[in-house]
């Protein structure tokens, strides 16, 4: 560090100073767009008659060309193909270019073969000169062929010198595509100002026009950028680097073929640029190596990434084109950042050797860049570390703001696995089981309940919530180690475990006979996933009827929470490859499921159920785009989230939401470099943005660790109250008929069994109208009330309370229940309302009192 402190000092003392007062205001002064602004507002109000007119004519011709220049660039635009502009001007500049090239290369190809001469008397007279000693030359078409095109770089550099002199650096300045509200702005006022000269206005309006065209003149001139000129000590300038650019990186043969370099800044010490790619290949195909040989710099000076809302085919240069690497230390980690850093006003901090390689920290600026600007490919670039897979060998761990912590561990402290631990599966009094093990050494926890602070059931046990949780993973990446892990963990917590495998039973095949109920058809999971709702809107009917005390000890009726154990126990819906559930939107499972896992989402988890999804990529887009599955993407960032072993394509198209990492992740390799394969590896959030490395426990063999264990299930009560709300709940009481079966099997039975269900409660359903016809018979007087009992069916009111009772919250469910008309329910929950029967709670009717009280 002490050897470039006197080239900071020596650099700051030389650099030139601020021009502040009078004298900035002078300098200001030297633009021609003032004087040509001020004098075209004072010929609008000095000229008259003809002059003025065509003054008026002849500016309003100049905007529209200029305009039409602007929107509609014509052949001097950097086309592809066709190499930098002032290329394509030395070509056509001469009328016979190609004529020329056309005739050199018939001459090349014809035979120049020695010929003597004949002399007067007939004999031969052999005649050597200088031109014969040309053409006989072996090499002379190669000879020609460099002459001219080293003329031709001559004339390229000399137009390019006057290109840059003359016009605004490419692409940047006056020439590039405008839209038209762009060139109204500012080629506008060019036809505007001289036409106010044909207005009769007093003096100071013309004042007022003169000075609005000067500055108008002095703006547009400074609008473009005028090309960089060369550094000192650096003759050649930008030439020399899009040169080099284009012969070692652009060629045909060029790890970069057809590339461009875009926005390029030349400072004293550093060239910043943006890499565009014009083929399939991605910007970030040039390697770190291939641009330090051909700018001839070292590979640490060159840093070359791409930020995360920048396409694919573009990419981020930085060049440091001074250094002191004879003098620095290699060895200091913070030296060696300073000198190289992509990240200017930056700090490295803190560097420590660690079991596994090293540790620093980075101190961010307070402006300019942030934490979310870092990435590991510049770091590993900055500090020339070694091997191909660098950039995954680097851990990063934000701290604050603006500080993050670095970790390079070139032995992965999780290559050796994680053993199942049934002990660290019990949770804790946060909700958390541990599941494995992070990067750095601490706990991997994934989190089953959250408690509601301040509310207790009458037995003092804290009220929870379920919590919904989102996998993402290719096959064989470690979700199902995931999965069977939480399953177990589920029946050490006493929590009900439903599984819906949507591999046709080939992902769980042998814990068939250890969960509570496991579908293997996709019908199925639409049959398990409608049970779950059920299965919730029992449990709210009955906790609306319960107690709770709150956190001093007071008692209150009506129980808006879940209470494990009290009566019921938590349960969790858990569906595999849920993509693969709802592709074909044409299946008659598809619609329903996505209802149902929608309202699993939305109201369940104050029942104590929760819903766990898995995908092969994270992208949520794939499971559809109605209203319901724009629920499930809201759920399905509330809770746990782990990405499994994820490519470059898949990170790419990362989409979750509020939940998207904010630091680029890094694929995960198939192998650890020990080769050892990276099965259960993946990110799992924190509960925010920060994705941290993990490993999951694993078993060979889980299912005999389950079987030791109880099998949570549902209760009698729920059972029955499924059972009568759908078929759905028939197909839970009869799940121990099917389970030996395979998929197809399966689907069969459940479609046969909910045929024969919907007839039987069509045929049993009796609609009663309340409203007497002027065609029945009177009633007789005699009868007896209790015989009234047996003759006279249950009324609507009576129908829609007990269609409530077990379940049913909206208008439209308890419709579909009774087999009722929609105004005839509407007309029954208003009246039982106002009896004090029924009660409704956003939206959602609830039972009060019983009806016949």
């Amino acid at each position: 560090m002490a050897t470039t402190t006197p080239t900071q000092e020596e650099t700051e003392d030389n650099a030139p100073q601020e021009l502040t007062g009078l004298r900035a205001r002078m300098a200001q002064m030297h633009n021609p767009g003032l004087y040509v602004g001020s004098g075209l507002g004072i010929a609008s109000g000095w000229l008259s008659g003809d002059p003025l007119l065509l003054t008026t004519l002849g500016s309003t011709g100049i905007a529209a060309s200029w305009a039409t220049l602007g929107m509609n660039p014509g052949p001097w635009r950097w086309l592809p193909g066709q190499g930098e502009p002032w290329e394509w001007m030395c070509r056509r500049s001469l009328r016979g270019y190609r004529r020329r090239v056309r005739r050199m290369r018939r001459r090349l190809d014809l035979d120049h073969a020695y010929g003597p001469a004949v002399g007067s008397d007939g004999l031969l007279v052999p005649t050597i000169g200088i031109a014969d000693g040309w053409r006989h030359r072996d090499d002379r078409a190669a000879l020609v062929r460099e002459a001219k095109a080293e003329a031709f770089r001559r004339r390229s550099a000399t137009l390019h010198a006057i290109w840059a002199k003359a016009l605004p650096d490419w692409e940047r300045g006056w020439w590039r595509r405008y839209s038209p509200a762009e060139m109204a702005l500012r080629a506008g006022p060019l036809a505007v100002i001289p036409a106010s000269g044909h207005i009769d206005v007093p003096w100071w309006a013309r004042l007022l026009v003169a000075s609005t065209a000067a500055t108008w003149g002095a703006r547009v001139w400074a609008l473009p950028d005028r090309g960089t000129p060369a550094a000192d000590g650096d003759p050649a300038g930008l030439a020399w680097y899009l040169a080099r650019w284009a012969e070692w990186i652009a060629c045909d043969q060029g790890p970069l073929a057809a590339s461009k370099l875009t926005d390029i800044h030349l400072d004293e010490d550093r060239l910043t640029a943006i890499i565009v790619s014009t083929t399939a290949k991605p910007a970030l195909g040039v390697g770190q190596d291939a641009v330090s040989i051909a700018f001839e710099i070292p590979p640490r000076a060159v840093n070359i990434y791409r930020p995360d809302d920048m396409a694919a085919s573009r990419a981020k240069l930085s060049v440091r084109l001074r250094t002191t690497t004879s003098d620095l230390d290699m060895d200091d980690l913070a030296a060696v950042w300073e000198e190289y850093t992509p990240y200017h006003g930056s700090e490295l901090y803190d560097p420590e050797e660690t079991e596994y390689g090293r540790r620093f920290k980075l101190l961010m600026p307070r402006r300019g860049s942030s934490v979310a600007d870092v990435q590991p490919l510049a770091i590993a670039q900055a500090l020339d570390m070694d091997g191909q897979d660098a950039v995954s060998r680097l851990h990063l761990r934000v701290i604050d703001a603006r500080r993050i912590e670095i970790n390079e561990m070139a032995t992965n402290p999780l290559q050796d696995g994680v053993p199942l631990d049934p002990r660290a599966l019990l949770m804790d009094d946060q909700g958390y089981v541990t599941v494995g093990k992070d990067i750095y050494g601490e706990p991997a926890r994934w989190r089953l309940m959250v408690p509601n602070e301040g509310k207790f059931g009458l037995t003092g046990r804290k009220g929870m919530s379920a919590v919904h949780s989102f996998s993402s993973g290719t096959t064989g990446s470690g979700k199902s180690s995931l999965e069977e892990t939480l399953l177990i963990a589920q029946m050490i917590n006493g929590i009900i475990g439903w599984l819906a495998d949507g591999k046709y039973g080939a992902g769980f095949a042998s814990w068939t006979q250890v969960l509570d109920w496991l579908v293997k058809s996709h019908y199925g999971a639409m049959l398990m996933a409608q049970a779950s709702v059920d299965v919730g809107k029992f449990r709210f009917s009955t906790q609306m009827k319960m107690q709770w005390q709150d956190a001093d000890g007071y008692v209150m009726d009506g129980r808006s929470f879940f209470v494990p154990g009290e009566p019921f126990a938590p349960m969790q819906f858990t569906a595999d490859e849920f993509n693969e559930m709802v592709m074909d939107a044409s299946k008659d499972h598809v619609s329903p499921l996505l209802a149902s896992v929608s309202n699993l989402g939305r109201q369940t988890r104050s029942a104590g159920i929760g819903a766990r999804v898995y995908v092969q990529i994270p992208n949520l887009d794939s499971i559809g785009t109605n209203r319901h599955a724009n629920a499930i993407r809201d759920m399905l960032q509330s809770g746990n989230i782990a990405l499994f072993r994820t490519a470059r394509a898949d990170i790419d198209v990362m989409s979750l939401g509020s939940r998207t990492p904010k630091f680029r992740l890094e694929p995960i390799p198939e192998t650890f470099p020990n080769g050892a394969g990276t099965g259960g590896l993946g990110y799992i959030a924190d509960g925010s943005d920060q994705y941290t490395q993990s490993r999951m426990m694993f078993h060979p063999n889980p299912v005999r660790i389950a079987r030791e264990l109880p099998r949570p299930t549902l209760t009698q009560a729920e059972a029955d109250a499924i059972a009568d709300m759908s078929p759905a709940g028939l197909a839970y009481l009869r799940r121990d008929e099917y389970r030996h079966m395979d998929a197809a099997e399966e689907e069969e039975f459940l479609r046969d069994l909910v045929k024969q269900d919907q007839e039987a409660r069509g045929k049993n359903t009796t609609v009663v109208d309340l409203v007497p016809s002027r065609f029945a018979p009177a009633v007789d007087a005699t009868v007896e009330d209790d015989d009234l009992d047996d003759l006279v069916p249950p009324s609507r009111s009576e129908l829609v309370w007990h269609a409530v009772d077990r379940g049913a919250r909206r208008n439209g469910e308890i419709a579909k229940v009774t087999s009722l008309k929609p105004p005839n329910v509407a007309n029954a929950t208003k009246r039982l309302e106002r009896l004090g029967k029924l009660t409704q709670i956003d939206r959602d009717w609830h039972t009060v009192d019983a009806i016949d009280a």
